[in-house]
């Protein structure tokens, strides 16, 4: 993870928390990067990114506030946070089960050249996390393209609940790559962005659909084996 997804987490994690309320402006760059001691470059990142999840708006000239959000504490409390059991992990993928085919076949009627560009992007650098048998970056990348889609819907409650899901999302991605092996989802990002290409949600949605469902019964095949 580098400084500017670090400091994302640190924001996201004080906005969900409400260090800052609904409407409530953000101390500025130049405070922030006093602050946490990191470059003013790094902080307007992860403040790109915090408005990119929906969490922040920045208005021309007066600075950046807090959006209207679900709230944090009550996402938190749907999966316990921390040393993540089986059955935790179980009930994230139960989860995706439910919602990351229909996020897909949104996300093909809202994408445009730049998105696609980034879903490749993002591609190419998880098989380069791949080839290092890097399982950190693997879990964060892996992530980082599931979030993407779900940006490109500009859905602003499923964008927010991506954002919230995140603070358990990478501790069970982590353990789903140590378990099943850096290749589990990669095939199924081809074609994924294969589907965006073509402008397919219907294969778009049946691919997410089988990802998800393979995940999670490749998952529970490992668990019943030991």
């Amino acid at each position: 993870m580098n400084i500017a997804e670090q400091v994302f987490e640190q924001l996201r994690e004080q906005i969900l928390h409400g260090t800052w309320k609904e409407g409530e402006k953000l101390p500025s760059e130049q405070e922030l990067t006093e602050t946490l001691g990191v470059s003013r470059s790094s902080v307007r990142q992860a403040i790109r990114t915090l408005a990119d999840y929906g969490l922040v708006e920045t208005r021309n000239g007066t600075g950046t506030y807090v959006k209207r959000q679900i709230s944090g504490n009550y996402m938190m409390n749907i999966v316990p946070l921390g040393d993540l059991q089986t059955e935790d992990i179980v009930e994230v993928l139960d989860f995706l089960c439910l919602i990351e085919d229909s996020v897909a076949a949104m996300a093909v009627e809202c994408c445009t050249p730049a998105d696609l560009s980034d879903l490749q992007e993002i591609h190419s650098r998880l098989l380069t996390a791949r080839d290092q048998t890097d399982l950190e970056a693997l879990t964060a990348i892996d992530v980082e393209f599931h979030s993407k889609i779900a940006m490109i819907t500009q859905n602003s409650l499923v964008i927010q609940t991506y954002a919230l899901l995140l603070e358990f999302l990478q501790p069970a991605m982590r353990r789903i790559y140590m378990t099943l092996g850096a290749e589990e989802g990669i095939p199924y990002h081809e074609r994924l962005i294969e589907a965006f290409c073509a402008h397919d949600a219907a294969c778009a949605k049946q691919v997410m659909h089988d990802h998800a469902q393979n995940r999670r019964e490749k998952f529970l095949a490992t668990r019943e084996r030991k």
